[in-house]
């Protein structure tokens, strides 16, 4: 599976692994299954309520169908941090190729250079009726198609011009697992409230630091370096050794976030 390498404000790096093609597929379908309820639901049982007229039929079926449909992967994205009801379960999401969580901008840009998707309201409707469609369809979603297959990091166009990339989510799904540290809450007294200043990808970095077993001098140094900056920056003044804060560091991290707030 091909992965990325990013690193954090501190020099850490992290790995995340790319969603394999087999998982957006079946995200993609799932978001059609959704999309093709939300149909029945509507057309079957909430429009004969109504029992509307043609002309407003028409209206309705614009702001009831079509404008919910269009909006569906944008503002799931945008809700589920990331995901789509079918990325979510597929277990993959998007995020910013510099391991952030993607802007409102970024969103909106990859929402709209999904060409295919913009036009993914008329598949559950008209499809069965007429075959043809699902040859347009697949003309219309090539572009992006190759693009995936052919990019380094899976992109779709969308994705290049938005700076985002769709990575497995369950990769980095457990990072309170990936962090955590028994702690006795009863007992444990914090030393740097500073941590949490930091976010969890740099906490997972640190943590994945400290986990190296065969130390060189180089990593050493390295150790030293990455102390010295979360120092700086956290405006912290210690006298413990590197490899001695960072686990202080790793361990008051958990506390606060496992201990309620008074």
């Amino acid at each position: 599976m091909a992965s990325i390498t990013i690193g954090t404000p501190f020099n850490i790096d992290l790995e995340f692994k790319i969603a394999a093609f087999g998982k957006r597929v079946m995200a993609w379908f799932i978001d059609i299954s959704v999309i093709c309820v939300y149909y029945v639901l509507v057309l079957l049982f909430i429009f004969p309520l109504f029992g509307l007229g043609e002309g407003i039929r028409t209206a309705a079926m614009l702001f009831a169908i079509v404008l919910p449909v269009l909006l569906y992967q944008l503002f799931c994205e945008l809700m589920l941090n990331g995901q789509t009801l079918g990325k979510k379960v597929a277990g993959i999401k998007v995020i910013d190729t510099e391991g952030r969580e993607p802007t409102w901008g970024q969103y909106i840009l990859r929402w709209i250079l999904c060409i295919g998707n913009l036009f993914i309201f008329i598949v559950p409707y008209y499809i069965l009726s007429n075959p043809f469609l699902l040859i347009f369809f697949m003309i219309v979603y090539l572009p992006d198609f190759l693009s995936v297959v052919i990019s380094a990091k899976n992109q779709r166009l969308g994705d290049f011009a938005a700076g985002t990339v769709v990575i497995d989510s369950n990769y980095r799904a457990n990072i309170n697992e990936t962090i955590y540290l028994e702690i006795d809450d009863k007992e444990y007294e914090p030393v740097f409230t500073q941590v949490m200043r930091l976010s969890d990808r740099d906490i997972n970095g640190i943590r994945n630091l400290l986990q190296i077993k065969n130390r060189t001098k180089d990593t050493d140094h390295y150790i030293i370096d990455v102390s010295q900056k979360i120092k700086k920056v956290l405006e912290i003044e210690s006298d413990l050794y590197p490899l001695d804060f960072l686990e202080q560091l790793l361990k008051d991290y958990n506390f606060y976030t496992r201990t309620p707030n008074p």
